[in-house]
């Protein structure tokens, strides 16, 4: 089977065309990122490099796009893949990126998965807009053309790729029978040596980008609440700027620390005792995995998709999202008993490395290509 894979970032395409790729399915990737960026990339995966001026130059300026010209660097580049894409049987394309490239594939015969990594396009935007006003910022809103076009794609496809059971509840009852659950497991290290020997001083560690979806307040709110002695919360998160409920709340905590960027995020886990990921809105927390990999004992909300492998103290502790109160109730029951902080983080090895060997995303491709009509097996 020709399989078209269009992203205009590296995001896990790598994942799924290497997983393709091994699955004996030829590949091309269409991109505005160079192959260069896409790290581990199998060898027989094709690539097509598509220009994408605005986008390499946010790279290179290491800016963020304001939203109109995002939205029109993604316009720019479907309609891009749409010219360039040569006939295929299954075409690949990642949310919001993929209508007009999606509808040529088809044309030429192909079946169409969406990737969608996150919750639907509305319950995303209305979980975030709630947040910001939390925050005293404003939501960025969606222009109603750009809004238009991903509910479009999520009718056009013939399945809908989902990274979670939380990101498959938001979608209406109609789109259900489309979607298929991909975890998103192909990034993660494996460290050669970890340890959970308590740190001094005690180390709570978070870290992610968008600070709305994170729940940063809530777990800011509940380390101000607990005021630990001889404790320390590590932060690898965005900037808070047109935050000011967030900027204020750091300002007024002098035991936490901001952390850059780090050439091997092993280092940040290593420096943890407890990892804590409190999002409102997570469609999978790759983060949570690697974190429980290297034996921190780790605290996720709900809305975390991959808080679905931890069963609630045995292997970690899950607790409602926006729930500051709870979060500071978790937190302490792992900073005052030791015994507990340590079975959880070894229970959290044992579970997420059970978890990266059940080649569960290999099993979901397997599915895709069966139900787009290409009978395989894992080998």
């Amino acid at each position: 089977m020709r399989v078209s894979i269009s992203v205009n970032r590296p995001f896990h395409a790598v994942l799924m065309a290497n997983t393709l790729s091994h699955l004996d399915q030829d590949v091309m990737i269409y991109s505005g990122a160079p192959r260069r960026y896409f790290s581990g990339l199998d060898q027989r995966v094709a690539t097509a490099f598509i220009p994408a001026p605005i986008l390499g130059a946010s790279y290179k300026l290491k800016i963020s796009l304001p939203g109109p010209v995002d939205r029109f660097d993604t316009w720019l580049f479907d309609r891009s893949v749409s010219i360039r894409i040569s006939r295929s049987d299954l075409f690949v394309g990642w949310a919001s990126q993929a209508l007009h490239s999606a509808r040529r594939a088809r044309l030429l015969g192909a079946k169409f998965v969406l990737d969608r990594a996150c919750p639907h396009r509305d319950f995303q935007d209305r979980i975030v807009a709630e947040e910001a006003e939390r925050v005293g910022a404003k939501a960025r809103k969606q222009a109603p053309w750009f809004r238009d076009r991903q509910l479009e794609e999520y009718e056009l496809a013939d399945a809908i790729l989902v990274p979670s059971d939380y990101t498959m509840k938001t979608f209406p009852d109609h789109l259900q029978a489309k979607l298929l659950k991909a975890p998103l497991l192909g990034r993660c290290r494996v460290p050669e040596s970890v340890s959970v020997v308590r740190k001094k001083p005690f180390t709570v560690g978070v870290l992610g980008g968008n600070p709305l979806r994170k729940g940063y307040l809530y777990l800011l709110q509940a380390w101000k609440r607990l005021a630990l002695p001889d404790a320390q919360l590590l932060l690898r998160a965005g900037d808070f700027a047109g935050l000011p409920v967030l900027k204020e709340l750091m300002g007024s905590l002098p035991n936490v620390e901001r952390v850059g960027y780090l050439p091997d995020i092993s280092d940040f886990y290593r420096r943890c005792d407890v990892f804590v990921l409190p999002s409102i809105d997570d469609g999978f927390g790759m983060a949570l995995v690697e974190a429980m990999v290297h034996q921190n004992a780790c605290i996720a909300t709900t809305h975390c998709g991959a808080s679905e492998i931890i069963t609630s103290g045995h292997d970690g502790l899950v607790v409602p999202p926006g729930d500051s109160d709870a979060l500071a109730h978790a937190i302490l029951s792992v900073y005052e008993n030791e015994e507990l902080r340590q079975e959880l983080a070894l229970q959290a090895g044992r579970t997420a490395g059970a978890f990266l060997e059940s080649r569960a995303y290999e099993a979901a491709m397997v599915k895709m290509l069966e139900m787009m009509g290409k009978d395989t097996s894992l080998q």
